[in-house]
């Protein structure tokens, strides 16, 4: 009897030390069957010492070899919003815009004659202003070109319209492309790599350069298909470096566009969102594959036009992957004018444009060695139903108490893709990355951050739906130990 008791009391013994081994695999095994992909990275940067409290650790195993799991805070979508780049509205009417609501992405749309008064005489500080402001809140600056302001305004140069008539000009004068051809280079020269400039309205041609034909008789002075993308490749090939979106007017142009492949794939721009057919756009944006998939590649920028249904347009902002919202150049009246119903949907729909991200739980060792390769499982989530479409890199970070940064390395998910084909909110995506600390990393305590910055080193870095956020922009979610186990939690400093 005495023999069975001891038998008995070693094989609990074993029983419990198996299963405290074997705790690591069956965590990391678990996200392993979610999409999954591997990386490793290694580099080395500074911080700005900043004190914060650490986010709350649910720790899983606290012995050598166990793994720790972070559940960062949530920003409530009911919240005051989180501005990010390439997302949100647009208002460069003059009208009041939603108060406190980040104002991030900018643009102007002005006659050819006001970017070019005389015959190579360019007045480049209307993109330097534009830029200028735009950098200052985070964003970046675009423009179109229109040739004809309204029914009887040609508002091309006078040495061009002297040419090419008016008040519709005959496109297809060679002296037409002539001239489309040195204004584009001479912006692009100046431009193309100004990281300050992005979003380009695909210009120059129809009414209000939305290549629409709408307020005239163009007749034989309507530019030939041919011609067409003749001035879309100028625009495209001086600015290679910039994305494009372009309006659905005209669908055999708007398909080229479209199609053509490079780095940054051209967008679409709508107009009247809140409305039934959504200024024409909606069948083919319903019927077409070309237009019905570009959200995956590029973004949809929409804008209002004067009558607007708000519960509509929220509606339509989901369903469609809308990116950016513009208010039309002055269609919207000021918001304190609407009553509380429509200034509820109207901030409902500029918050749901675009990505808005959440780091739900991010997992790695309690102990990390040096030399030793380890893995960092996150999860996260975009509440809305579009990519970022600009280049992020989703930095995991070391940092001692003092703020430095002693290792980083760049997960690889990929925050410009979406995280599923359909999008329809609230998609979760599961990485695990793969690093291995270098042997110079010193042995001690050290808090792990999560940092999302630009790949072009221009915007600043991304906000997450997270509480936390740090004056750096990165977030710090607790402790761990390198050649050690955590002694305690330390500040965090940012």
């Amino acid at each position: 009897m005495q023999r069975k008791r001891v038998l008995k009391h070693h094989f609990r013994s074993i029983v419990f030390y198996l299963a405290v081994l074997l705790l690591p695999v069956i965590v990391i095994t678990s996200f392993y069957q979610q999409n999954i992909s591997h990386r490793q990275n290694t580099s080395n940067a500074r911080g700005i010492v900043y004190a914060f409290k650490p986010h709350k650790q649910n720790t899983k195993d606290n012995v050598a070899g166990g793994t720790i799991t972070f559940t960062p805070g949530i920003i409530p979508f009911s919240d005051p919003e989180i501005g990010n780049p390439m997302r949100g509205p647009e208002y460069y009417g003059g009208e009041q815009s939603p108060p406190d609501f980040p104002l991030i992405q900018y643009s102007k749309r002005l006659c050819w004659n006001d970017f070019e008064p005389a015959e190579g005489q360019y007045n480049y500080s209307i993109v330097d202003n534009g830029a200028a402001t735009a950098k200052a809140y985070g964003g970046s600056f675009g423009w179109r070109v229109m040739p004809i302001n309204g029914s009887d305004n040609n508002c091309l140069p006078d040495y061009l319209k002297a040419v090419v008539g008016g008040p519709v000009p005959d496109f297809n004068n060679p002296y037409y492309l002539q001239r489309v051809q040195a204004m584009v280079t001479a912006f692009a020269q100046r431009y193309n790599n100004d990281p300050r400039v992005d979003v380009l309205d695909m210009s120059y041609y129809g009414c209000w350069g939305e290549w629409n034909e709408s307020c005239a008789d163009f007749g034989n002075n309507a530019m030939t298909e041919a011609n067409k993308q003749k001035l879309i490749d100028i625009q495209l090939q001086a600015f290679s470096n910039k994305r494009f979106v372009m309006l659905t007017n005209d669908q055999v142009a708007l398909n080229y566009a479209l199609n053509a492949q490079r780095l940054k794939r051209t967008g679409i721009r709508i107009d009247c969102l809140g409305t039934s057919s959504i200024g024409g756009a909606r069948q083919n944006l319903d019927s077409n594959p070309t237009e019905h998939n570009q959200w995956q590649i590029a973004p949809l920028f929409f804008e209002f036009c004067r009558s607007v249904n708000f519960a509509l347009a929220v509606q339509d902002v989901k369903k469609y992957h809308a990116s950016l919202i513009g208010d039309g150049d002055g269609n919207l009246q000021d918001f304190n004018s609407y009553n509380a119903t429509d200034q509820g949907n109207i901030i409902h729909a500029l918050k749901e444009s675009g990505y808005r991200f959440e780091l739900n739980a991010l997992t790695i060792s309690t102990q990390l060695t040096a030399g030793t390769p380890f893995t960092v499982i996150s999860r996260w989530t975009n509440v809305n139903t579009a990519p970022a479409y600009i280049p992020w890199h989703v930095m995991i970070q070391l940092r001692n108490a003092s703020g430095n940064i002693v290792w980083q390395g760049i997960s690889q998910l990929d925050l410009t893709k979406p995280f599923s084909i359909a999008s329809l909110g609230n998609d979760t995506k599961t990485s695990a990355d793969t690093f291995t600390l270098p042997n110079t990393v010193a042995k001690g305590s050290y808090n792990v951050y999560v940092q999302i910055l630009d790949a072009g080193n221009y915007y600043p870095p991304l906000a997450l739906a997270n509480t936390g956020k740090l004056r750096d922009g990165s977030y710090c979610l607790g402790t761990i130990g390198i050649g050690q186990l955590p002694t305690g939690k330390i500040p965090c400093a940012a």
